[in-house]
């Protein structure tokens, strides 16, 4: 297994850049996660490290060495597709062990590998069976099998869930991650689902029309985004994001938006002091964070009132959605079933240890480092 050094790589298709000076490491033994919205540039990269697509600006590299005008055949890859693309009229063996049949591997070598692989991922129960009459779950395993089976440098999975039911994703997740640790595996998963990277993957790098937003672990990004983009695409439900104006008040910051005024808390206030500007900012704050209560029939410097306008039950907690004059979509998350009802009257706090906020220009995280 290698490390996969992207360096200023750029694809672009006539007029249009779907990837823009890509600049990223995947280190041996890591699976990162390219996640992002459909047209981000994330399968161009797939295809690009694969030798499907051309890149046209840049080099990548497996640990030192340029691979960028080797011929797909040469790169020592394996694919997982999402829609398995096995053999359907041969046997789960037989599927796993053919990218070594047409190496011509010796039969002693080929069998004792494909037996490693077997036991690796648990399939000794459905080896004689053909993968036609297999479910989802099971084809993606053999297919998970035959990449592996074959000792790459870097295994690519592209999309590999995304034909499974529920139960079957919890399951083949748990399974692909612990079969990346155990096998040490260097391995780059596409995906938009944002579950699916957050635990499959060791590092995410979120991507934009073709730009990396923000690269790190998934807590990084649910806890330190860098910009409106990550703050807004990493988390369900989504982050609030509201333009309040930053003024001050005798010797204190407050928040003002369309019918209440909320005084700014010693953080918020320290990030405000640094930017020595006033004006809009975006104030973000995750659902789960929101502090709900029936006490308060007015706005105050500690909080606002607002109405319940509808109520999402997920069984084990409540997404409740909020509105007061100027804004219609404030979520709070609490601990369900809850006894809200719809048309309830809110008294709202924002706690500052968990408020960011956001110039309203650039979309940069006032609170981190570029």
């Amino acid at each position: 297994m290698a490390a996969i050094t992207f360096q200023d790589v750029s694809k672009v298709y006539g007029t249009v850049t779907a990837v823009q000076d890509l600049t990223l490491v995947c280190p041996q033994g890591e699976m990162l996660a390219l996640l992002g919205p459909s047209g981000c540039g994330k399968s161009s990269i797939l295809k690009m490290v694969a030798g499907v697509e051309s890149v046209s600006r840049g080099e990548i590299f497996f640990d030192d060495r340029p691979v960028s005008r080797l011929a797909p055949g040469a790169r020592d890859i394996a694919m997982v597709f999402e829609d398995y693309a096995l053999y359907p009229h041969l046997s789960a063996r037989q599927n796993i062990e053919f990218p070594l049949k047409v190496r011509s591997v010796p039969r002693s070598v080929a069998d004792r590998r494909v037996d490693e692989v077997i036991n690796l991922l648990g399939l000794g129960d459905m080896l004689g069976q053909r993968v036609s009459d297999l479910s989802g779950g099971a084809q993606q395993r053999i297919s998970i099998g035959r990449a592996l089976v074959r000792d790459p440098e870097l295994i690519l999975f592209d999309e590999p869930l995304s034909h499974l039911d529920g139960d079957q994703k919890v399951q083949l997740r748990s399974e692909i991650k612990r079969l990346q640790q155990t096998a040490n595996l260097t391995s780059i998963l596409v995906t938009h689902d944002q579950s699916e990277a957050i635990a499959m993957a060791d590092r995410i790098a979120v991507m934009d029309h073709g730009a990396l937003q923000q690269v790190g672990t998934p807590d990084d990004l649910y806890s330190r985004p860098v910009n409106l983009f990550v703050a807004n695409f990493i988390g369900e439900p989504p982050m609030n994001l509201i333009q309040v104006d930053a003024v001050i008040e005798g010797d204190r910051y407050v928040f003002k938006h369309s019918g209440w005024t909320v005084q700014a808390g010693p953080s918020a206030s320290r990030l405000l002091s640094r930017r020595k500007t006033g004006g809009p900012v975006i104030l973000g704050i995750r659902p789960e964070h929101v502090r709900i209560s029936r006490t308060g029939s007015r706005s105050t410097s500690e909080g606002f009132t607002a109405e319940v306008t509808y109520i999402e039950p997920r069984g084990d907690s409540d997404t409740l959605t909020l509105s007061w004059e100027g804004l219609q979509s404030l979520c709070a998350e609490l601990d369900g079933p809850s006894s809200w009802r719809t048309g309830d009257r809110a008294h709202l706090i924002f706690s500052d240890a968990h408020i960011m906020l956001f110039d309203s220009e650039s979309g940069r995280n006032l609170g981190v480092t570029p």
